[in-house]
């Protein structure tokens, strides 16, 4: 990570990569099958109803009240005059969703309706434990399978039209058959697509065969020729009557002309209920449906396909299911990575979360099945795990700055610093910086002498009551303290965050004085303590300079220090040595303050200054001008020297 001036795209890209590879792998699985098809589900219950034109389709119903009245099962006679009556009233396609694989009283009357009402529909089933068709049946056409594709739970979302035997023999459904009785009229039938002839059309639209990984689906059977069904209008659409209504002369041609009448059984003691995306789940509008209910949806909806133009339900392909939630993790990983405000974080969890269903719907509503469950993991994970990311770096960055800075400086100027830390962190840690700060540079005079006539855990203890004393000081002036070497300190003014004008540097050198001077009255109250204890009084050299300097990390992982180094640092340390030999014949000072011309330029007038004139520093080229500071004005040279 050090070596990478900017981690986050790094980071974005690693944790998209991670969450995305999660989400697919899980998916591809089938855990989130169950998921995605309830949103499914959802979708379908808030979708817009289409109920423009008016759909074709009636069901005749056989109620418990029919079954007293006419028996159970209820016997030929009585299907035939159904059948003869709705032939009458003018129906276009008559459906009979009733198994008539036995003989029952009145079957000749049956087998005389069903042959000259060519375009009546009888039932078989053919998966499982088959169900022969009725045994009069000899036009293919009057007889579909009615076997229904159930998901876990019972719940029918998908319609079988064809299924082949192992002959290639081609069957119908009951939906598909009463579709194409009704559409003979229009002159539609079934055709191959002209693009794909796997693929069916009617009129001109083309049903698209459903495939086992086909939108929230895995690893789905997809056997036989099926479609998704899209229940659009709605959970109770079909217009329905009794069949002891149609048998009694109730209904008439207003009612039947022209219509696909489909009858069949919806008694509570005869079991054929199956669940509907409306019978389950959130926001369920109704209890389970009959199957007759199921083939009046199928029926309605190939009607609307081909009469319409009413496009069956598409999904992507898997390739661009695969693009859509790799995209989303980039968007999701990116905002967590780039965002860092935590109450925004939330905003954007609940907003995208919101956005991205939002969109689904939109999408469903189009006619574009998106898979909203693995998306909406997808941007919540990366959001999730870039947060986590970010709280991981965030806890190692404040602890390197408390590492670093925290030791020296008063706790509100450490909050300070982590609060701008972007000013001079990247990567994790302090950044290389060409800053124009203060150099404080202090000593100890006459330090050698003491330590070798004192005890060694004395000398110690005498040592760090000075260092501790300092730093406290240089840390409640706003200064930095980066290192020690022996007796001797180095405090930076103006890092680690940049000085962005004259005004701020000329705050550094004031301050770097102001400490200085502090520092001083705080030596004399020490050395009243010391003196009681029986120690050495402390005599400090300090020297301040202003200039450039490259400011960052040295150091490894492992030890890492935040330094300055350059010429100020240097003059600093020159400054607070010079002549450091006269200081020595001062016995009535305990301090020694000299600054360069570049710290003096910036005092101005508020403090008490001696010239040095023009002096040479050891290892500089150049003279420089020197100055001695002995006080504020505000403090008289007298109360100085007392």
């Amino acid at each position: 990570m050090s070596g990478i001036s900017n981690p986050r795209p790094v980071a974005a890209t690693g944790i998209a990569l991670i969450v995305f590879g999660l989400v697919v792998g899980i998916r591809q699985v089938g855990l989130l099958q169950e998921l995605e098809l309830a949103m499914y589900d959802l979708s379908l219950k808030f979708q817009p109803v289409n109920s423009t034109p008016d759909s074709p389709v009636l069901l005749i119903r056989i109620y418990e009240n029919d079954i007293r009245k006419l028996g159970y099962p209820v016997n030929d006679s009585s299907l035939a005059r159904a059948l003869n009556l709705l032939s009458g009233y003018g129906a276009r396609a008559v459906g009979v969703d009733l198994y008539r694989d036995f003989p029952a009283p009145g079957r000749d009357h049956l087998r005389s309706a069903v042959t000259h009402f060519p375009r009546v529909v009888m039932i078989e089933k053919r998966l499982g434990e088959p169900v022969p068709r009725p045994d009069f049946i000899r036009d293919p056409s009057q007889v579909g399978f009615v076997d229904l594709m159930q998901d876990s739970g019972g719940v029918i979302r998908r319609g079988l039209l064809m299924l082949w035997d192992s002959d290639g023999q081609p069957y119908f459904s009951f939906s598909l058959q009463l579709a194409l009785k009704y559409l003979q009229d229009s002159g539609i039938t079934l055709s191959a697509d002209s693009a794909d002839e796997s693929q069916v059309r009617l009129g001109n639209t083309t049903v698209r065969r459903f495939s086992g990984n086909d939108g929230g689906y895995q690893h789905a059977d997809d056997g036989g020729y099926q479609m998704l069904l899209d229940y659009r209008r709605g959970a109770t659409p079909f217009p329905s009557y009794s069949l002891s209504e149609l048998l009694n002369g109730e209904l008439g041609t207003q009612q039947i002309r022209d219509r696909v009448v489909i009858l069949g059984m919806t008694a509570a003691s005869v079991e054929d209920r199956h669940e509907s995306p409306f019978s389950t789940g959130w926001g369920a509008t109704g209890g389970s449906v009959y199957g007759v209910e199921i083939h009046a949806h199928t029926v309605d909806q190939l009607l609307r396909i081909a009469l319409h133009d009413d496009a069956p339900l598409e999904v992507l392909s898997e390739r661009s299911e695969i693009f859509w939630i790799l995209a989303v993790c980039f968007v999701g990983a990116a905002l967590g990575v780039w965002i860092q405000w935590p109450w925004l974080k939330i905003l954007l969890a609940l907003g995208g979360g919101g956005l991205l269903i939002a969109a689904a719907q939109d999408a469903f509503s189009y006619g574009l099945w998106l898979p909203v469950v693995p998306a909406t993991l997808a941007y919540l994970g990366t959001l999730a795990l870039a947060t986590i990311y970010c709280a991981q770096c965030e806890h190692a960055e404040r602890k390197l700055v408390m590492h670093l800075f925290g030791k020296f400086v008063s706790p509100e100027v450490a909050t300070m610093l982590w609060k701008q830390r972007d000013q001079f962190m990247e990567g994790g840690r302090p950044r290389p910086q060409h800053l124009t700060i203060t150099v404080m540079s202090i000593d100890l005079q006459g330090y050698s002498t003491p330590a070798e006539e004192m005890d060694p855990a004395d000398t110690m203890q005498w040592v760090n009551l000075y260092l501790d004393t300092m730093t406290r000081i240089a840390g409640e002036h706003g200064g930095i303290v980066d290192d020690y070497a022996g007796d001797g300190i180095k405090v930076n003014f103006g890092v680690p965050i940049p000085r962005k004008n004259e005004r701020q540097i000329r705050e550094d050198a004031q301050q770097a004085v102001d400490c200085a001077l502090a520092m001083g009255t705080a030596l004399g109250r020490l050395n009243s303590e010391l003196k009681n204890r029986n120690l050495p009084p402390f005599r400090l050299r300090i020297g301040i300079a202003t200039g450039t300097a490259i400011a960052g990390n040295l150091g490894s992982a492992q030890r890492m220090k935040y330094t300055t180094v350059g010429d100020v640092v240097n003059t600093a340390a020159r400054l607070e040595s010079f002549n450091k030999d006269s200081f020595k014949h001062e016995p009535g000072h305990a301090f020694r303050i000299l600054i360069g011309e570049s710290v003096y330029r910036y005092l101005k007038s508020d403090y008490l200054t001696t010239s040095l004139g023009r002096c040479e520093l050891h290892g500089k080229k150049t003279a420089v001008t020197i100055y001695r500071i002995w006080a504020k004005k505000s403090i008289s040279i007298e109360e100085k020297m007392a």
